[in-house]
């Protein structure tokens, strides 16, 4: 069985003092640069890294405004069709039991879990995380919430759900009168909201944070 062993705080800084360029995978003496500023790969030209400004407060003003458009992008209906003299209209949660209902099981797990469970997921968990370190209250979930937040990232897919949505409505729009309800303008909103996240995040600014609490609050017991 192999032995799991801690490393020492002395050798966090010194674990990884080159970065690879993730174009042509070069390998680079890691160098700290100014916020704001990029740093490119000598040989490809590939921004390797870029300093993002007020990463946390971003993260946290975000996260907060796509928790509260959450509720009504995915329960309010999105579109009303009007054909033949009848009308219709949906929310994500009502196609997720439509699904259920007609005993497509396998699609009704894959959209609950990557519209539905992870956005929320992950938003919440970047909302306590970044509220955590601007209120400087150390918990020691908070780097495992950390890791799971940039995992999820892969897995929220209420994108992929928008662009199909949409190619549906080039679709039909010529053989029904479409009406956009406020469910499909919170939805795209809630879309922005998220990919906002990932474009405000900063790994290294959320680890350097984290770190510089957990020593804090360790320094402040051991007093």
């Amino acid at each position: 069985m192999p032995e799991w062993v801690h490393l020492p705080d002395k050798y966090m800084a010194s674990a990884t003092p080159y970065i690879a360029c993730p174009g042509c995978d070069l390998l680079l003496n890691k160098i700290h640069s100014s916020s704001g500023r990029k740093l490119f790969c000598p040989r490809c030209e590939t921004v390797i890294y870029q300093k993002k400004t007020n990463s946390i407060t971003k993260v946290l003003a975000i996260s907060t405004a796509g928790l509260l458009i959450y509720i009504p992008a995915i329960f309010m209906p999105l579109l009303t069709i009007h054909a033949m003299g009848m009308k219709q209209s949906g929310s994500i949660f009502d196609a997720f039991l439509s699904f259920y209902h007609q005993q497509y099981y396998l699609v009704t797990i894959l959209l609950f879990l990557t519209s539905i469970l992870f956005p929320l997921v992950r938003l919440s968990i970047l909302f306590s995380v970044s509220l955590q370190l601007k209120i400087r209250l150390y918990s020691k979930s908070l780097f495992f919430l950390f890791r799971t937040a940039n995992y999820l990232d892969e897995w929220g897919m209420v994108d992929v759900y928008l662009i199909a949505l949409i190619v549906s409505i080039i679709k039909i729009h010529k053989m029904a009168t479409l009406e956009f309800d406020i469910g499909f303008f919170c939805f795209v909103f809630l879309v922005f909201m998220t990919r906002a996240t990932t474009s405000a995040l900063e790994p290294e600014i959320f680890w350097s944070a984290l770190d510089e609490l957990k020593q804090s609050s360790t320094k402040t017991i051991k007093q």
